[in-house]
C-alpha cells in the first residue's frame, strides 16, 4: 500500500511540474491517454477523451506565460487499482502581462495501467470564498 501512495503522490507530482513547464510532452506521460479520460478545467465544459483533452491543455499553454501551483489539503484515498486524490490548488500565473492568483478544489482520479499509475480525470473548481463548518452566515453573501 505504501508503494502505491509513493507512485501516486510521484504522477501527481509530475502532473503539476507538467503543468508548471507548460509541457505538452510531460503532460501527455503522466495521463493514461484513452477515450474514457475526463478533464475539467474551472470555467471549461467537459472535455472527454484524451483528444479532447491534449487539445486543452495545449490552449492553457499557448494563453500562459508562468504557472506555479502550491498544494494544500492533499488528501489520498487509494482503492485498491484506483485512487482518488484531492486538493487544494493555489494557482500563480501570468497571462499577457497581468499576474493573476486563484485557488481551485481539484479531484485527481487515477488508475493501476500496465504502464504503472496513471490519470485519468482532472476536475477544477474555482473557490470563489471559504466558508468555516459552523460559522454564523455572511450576511454580506446574499
Amino acid at each position: 500500500m505504501e508503494d502505491a501512495r509513493a507512485a501516486i503522490l510521484s504522477v501527481n507530482q509530475a502532473f503539476y511540474e507538467a503543468f508548471e513547464a507548460l509541457d505538452i510532452d510531460r503532460m501527455t506521460a503522466v495521463w493514461s491517454c484513452t477515450p474514457a479520460d475526463v478533464c475539467i478545467h474551472p470555467g471549461w465544459e467537459i472535455n472527454r477523451s484524451w483528444e479532447d483533452i491534449q487539445y486543452s491543455w495545449r490552449a492553457i499553454f499557448a494563453g500562459t506565460g508562468f504557472m506555479r501551483f502550491e498544494l494544500a489539503d492533499l488528501q489520498l484515498d487509494v482503492r485498491g487499482d484506483y485512487a482518488v486524490l484531492t486538493c487544494i490548488q493555489n494557482i500563480y500565473s501570468v497571462a499577457g502581462s497581468a499576474a493573476h492568483h486563484a485557488r481551485v478544489a481539484a479531484t485527481n482520479l487515477f488508475i493501476q495501467t500496465p504502464a504503472g499509475w496513471r490519470l485519468t480525470l482532472h476536475h477544477g473548481s474555482p473557490i470563489a470564498h471559504t466558508v468555516t463548518a459552523g460559522a454564523a452566515p455572511d450576511d454580506t453573501l446574499n
